[in-house]
């Protein structure tokens, strides 16, 4: 059973990477419209910011339960998520290579967080 340090972790990943996919939205964006100044680019960066700071506050409060040495690799799920949702809501080409590297994240994260 995953205990509250692991939850707040997992929640820190999503936030993470929540902010990571609106930083790609606001490069989108950005290059079609040619100006940073815009709500569609600006707005989405202030909130992608956000969310970054989101993630640093569930990061310090999910380290008062887990040791760093256990919650650091759970941070490696976000180069799981991150490309995925790139590939689902941009097109991003994903290759055998990633989904490689995938396996080897979550063997790693699985074996790291187990012990």
């Amino acid at each position: 059973m995953i205990d509250r340090g692991n939850w707040i972790i997992l929640a820190c990943v999503a936030v993470m990477t929540i902010g990571q996919v609106l930083f790609k939205q606001a490069a989108v964006n950005y290059n079609k419209i040619g100006t940073p100044y815009d709500i569609s680019v600006l707005g989405i960066l202030i909130i992608a910011g956000a969310m970054y700071i989101a993630s640093s506050g569930l990061w310090v409060w999910a380290l008062r339960y887990v040791e760093i040495s256990k919650a650091y690799p759970y941070f490696a799920l976000g180069f799981v998520f991150v490309p995925l949702l790139g590939a689902w809501l941009f097109g991003e080409v994903l290759t055998i290579r990633y989904g490689l590297g995938v396996l080897l994240i979550i063997a790693g994260v699985v074996m790291t967080g187990s012990s």
